[in-house]
């Protein structure tokens, strides 16, 4: 670790972002399926955004019901924000004065305006580091695009992207206690990611290979299975499909604990797509238990800290 006294350094975390309330669920799903870079809806580029229109009016209603299971809006922002306390308050000793901003791909605050308060506060070198673990195009791969097109005109910007931590060493530490911690020992331990598109895995995306090595090593001893949740539309996506998976461990008799491996707090994937929908799916409530996520823990900012200052000089 070292830092150039030249460079002014700032990190932005990077997230999918989620609604702050009911009545931007809309604009919210407008963002997501504007997006070509991971829905690539028909018609070209020319008809992405009135079909982005169309299917963001057509949803919305069916979104809101969920999200208004789980409060009313996405808890996703309030969760980075308790990290980037956490990494100001880590960092700052080690490298002087030191902001963290959040950019989200899809909603508020977004990534643009993140650089841009990096800007105005007179850094020259922003870190962008991921709150996904692994790397996927449709994630990772859209916001450091839409970074790299903003920082277009920033020429006087150096920029610095981690990729992934999909096999840092602390994070897999902390991850396997997590499940050490919580899991029952009469419990089957169930990791479901967010399925992509097949597509994405033929065309060499490392997501799945990545998932499937955190799984690997944090499981340790114990058996286990993955599984692949939030399927939507009509392409072929990666399975098995965590409903599937489920119900055909609870016909087996398993009780399970399920691990949302890449995911580091809740939202709605884990907090409506588990705790709610999947339980309602396969009738069984009591034999199905859900690992607590990082969500505030300062153990999670620690590693994030250790990741900025090892890519310090990248």
């Amino acid at each position: 670790m070292s830092k150039n006294d030249s460079d002014k350094v700032c990190v932005i975390l990077l997230g999918m972002g989620g609604p702050d309330s009911l009545d931007n669920i809309k604009p919210f799903l407008y963002n997501i399926f504007s997006d070509r870079e991971i829905i690539q809806l028909p018609g070209g580029s020319l008809f992405q955004k009135p079909f982005a229109k169309l299917i963001s009016r057509l949803r919305h209603r069916k979104v809101q019901n969920n999200y208004s299971l789980i409060g009313g809006s996405s808890p996703l922002l309030k969760w980075t924000e308790s990290q980037k306390e956490h990494l100001e308050f880590i960092l700052s000793p080690t490298l002087g004065r030191f902001d963290v901003f959040i950019g989200m791909r899809y909603f508020t605050p977004t990534i643009e305006s993140a650089i841009q308060q990096a800007v105005d506060a007179e850094y020259n070198k922003i870190i962008f580091l991921p709150m996904y673990p692994q790397y996927c195009k449709a994630t990772t791969g859209s916001s450091f695009s839409e970074a790299k097109r903003v920082l277009l005109n920033q020429p006087a910007i150096k920029s610095i992207f981690i990729k992934d931590f999909h096999n840092d060493k602390a994070y897999l530490k902390l991850l396997k206690s997590y499940i050490d911690d919580n899991i029952q020992d009469d419990e089957t331990l169930l990791f479901s990611a967010h399925s992509i598109p097949q597509k994405f895995v033929d065309d060499n995306d490392p997501y799945v290979s990545q998932v499937k090595f955190t799984a690997k090593q944090v499981a340790g001893e114990r058996d286990y299975f993955l599984s692949f949740q939030s399927r939507t539309g009509p392409v072929k996506w990666v399975g098995p499909d965590t409903v599937d998976e489920t119900k055909r461990l609870l016909a087996d008799g398993k009780k399970l604990f399920i691990v949302p491996i890449s995911f580091v707090c809740d939202h709605i994937e884990t907090m409506f797509e588990i705790d709610i929908e999947l339980k309602e799916l396969v009738s069984d409530t009591k034999n199905i238990r859900r690992m607590p996520m990082f969500n505030d823990d300062r153990n999670f900012g620690a590693l994030l800290a250790n990741l900025v200052l090892e890519h310090l000089d990248d």
